[in-house]
This record gives C-alpha cells, sequence and structure tokens, in this order.
C-alpha cells in the first residue's frame, strides 16, 4: 500500500538561544514604512507597519504591536526561500495563514543529502503559536485547528491539526493512485476510519502505522463485505537508535 511521506519542515522563525536560554530575535534593522533610514533601537516599543531585514538574510514586513510582530505580516526565510503570509501574534504564527515550503539551494548552502526526501510543499490553515493548528491538550473540535497541506508528490492532507501533527478528523488523498485515508488520527498517523479506492471499494476499521491493523472489514463495489483481522509483522531494521531517546523514531517496516 502506499505510505505517507514525512517532511521536516521546521517551525519558527530562526530564533537563537541567549545565555539564560530565552529565545532572542536574530540582528537585524528595521525600516518604518516610508523612511529609508533603520529605526534606532530596532522595533523595541513599535507600533505599526515596518520591514526588518535580518542579517542571515531573512525578511519580515508586517505590523508591529509594541516590538513584536502582531497581525498580518509576510515573512521570508533565506535559507531555501521558504515563505509565510498571515497573521502573527508575540512573534509567532497565530492565526490564519500561508505556508511554503521551497527548496531553493544557493551557492553557498552544502548540497542536500541523495538519500532526503524531497523538500517542498504548502500549509493552508490555521496556527497557534507558531505550529500547525490547535495547542497542545485542546481538543481539535473546539478551537482552531483545520488546515490543509499539499506535499511535493502531490498528496493532500485536509483536517484538523494539534501543534504541528494531524490530530482528529482529516482525510488525506493520495495523487499517485486516487486512494484515501479518512478517519480520526492522532499524532500524525490514522487510528480509525476508511481506506478508500477510486472504484468505490474501501476497507473500514483501524491502523497501526498508516495501514489495517486488526478487526475491520471490506466493503465491495457490488455490495459483498469481507470481515477479518489484519495482522502486522514488523521487519528487523539494521538501523541504530537515535542517541536522543526522546526523539520520535521512525515506523518501522511492516508487512
Amino acid at each position: 500500500g502506499s505510505e505517507l511521506i514525512a517532511h521536516g519542515a521546521k517551525e519558527g522563525e530562526r530564533s537563537t538561544m541567549a545565555d539564560g536560554g530565552e529565545e532572542v530575535e536574530p540582528k537585524y534593522e528595521l525600516y518604518v514604512r516610508g523612511s529609508t533610514e533603520p529605526r534606532e533601537g530596532g522595533s523595541q516599543t513599535f507600533c505599526g507597519q515596518g520591514k526588518a531585514m535580518y542579517l542571515n538574510g531573512d525578511t519580515y514586513d508586517g505590523t508591529y504591536v509594541e516590538g513584536l510582530r502582531a497581525g498580518k505580516g509576510i515573512y521570508t526565510f533565506k535559507k531555501f526561500g521558504d515563505s509565510y503570509e498571515g497573521k502573527y501574534e508575540e512573534n509567532r504564527k497565530h492565526g490564519f495563514g500561508k505556508m511554503i515550503y521551497r527548496n531553493n539551494i544557493s551557492e553557498e548552502e552544502d548540497p542536500p543529502d541523495e538519500n532526503a526526501p524531497p523538500r517542498g510543499g504548502s500549509y493552508l490553515g490555521n496556527f497557534t503559536a507558531g505550529l500547525r493548528g490547535c495547542a497542545a491538550n485542546v481538543n481539535p473540535d473546539e478551537a482552531p485547528s483545520e488546515g490543509t497541506f499539499t506535499y511535493v508528490n502531490g498528496d493532500v492532507y485536509a483536517g484538523q491539526w494539534r501543534e504541528g501533527k494531524k490530530q482528529g478528523k482529516g482525510t488525506y488523498t493520495f495523487a499517485k493512485d486516487g486512494t484515501q485515508l479518512i478517519g480520526e488520527w492522532e499524532e500524525g498517523k490514522i487510528t480509525s476510519g476508511k481506506w478508500v479506492f477510486p472504484n468505490g471499494t474501501f476497507y473500514c476499521g483501524k491502523f497501526r502505522y498508516n495501514k489495517p491493523f486488526g478487526k475491520g472489514v471490506w466493503v465491495f463495489k457490488n455490495g459483498n463485505q469481507l470481515t477479518g483481522d489484519y495482522v502486522q509483522k514488523e521487519q528487523p531494521t539494521e538501523e541504530e537508535p537515535p542517541d536522543d531517546e526522546t526523539a520520535p523514531r521512525p515506523d518501522p517496516k511492516i508487512i
């Protein structure tokens, strides 16, 4: 069956860490709209429209409230050429917006890993504190959590998100064969619902690692049904476990 493509798109505005462990803005110059000279003191206490030119090549053009990015704005990342257009609150993406992931490699950048998945895609929907969807420990049905991610290979997920991952109700459509995974998602993976084929045949039941698992039923186009259980057999891997025990591990290969 088809497998979901993982993409390592990072959230946030490339903040650096101060000695005390708190996030601080990278160095920049702020140009108030209509002025050709940088504002003394940067964005401190500033309210209004301005454009920040960061030393790392990033730019932000939008609204500031009391020195912080707030309201509507456009942030463009020098590395890869990613861009975000939408709402901000306290320097982070918050509200409705569009994030576009690109793969523009400059001559100064190291060439990408040949084995790495292709980078790209776009997300249109809600953000909370810089991440897709609603905040942690919030029911996606009770907060703005909807969003659509279009992947670089043409796949599309439309549904609910929480803290940057698919969570709640959603539909993932595979561009390659037109099949769909429709149902309940948790931590980025479907847990129960339907696997639907273009000819009308579908599987309804439980899932693990985005594949059928446990009790379920196949319903065929002519109305016939086949009920049974799916058993998943994990395949051994030679990959070493990550050094960081808290780091998420990739799904095992299964039959």
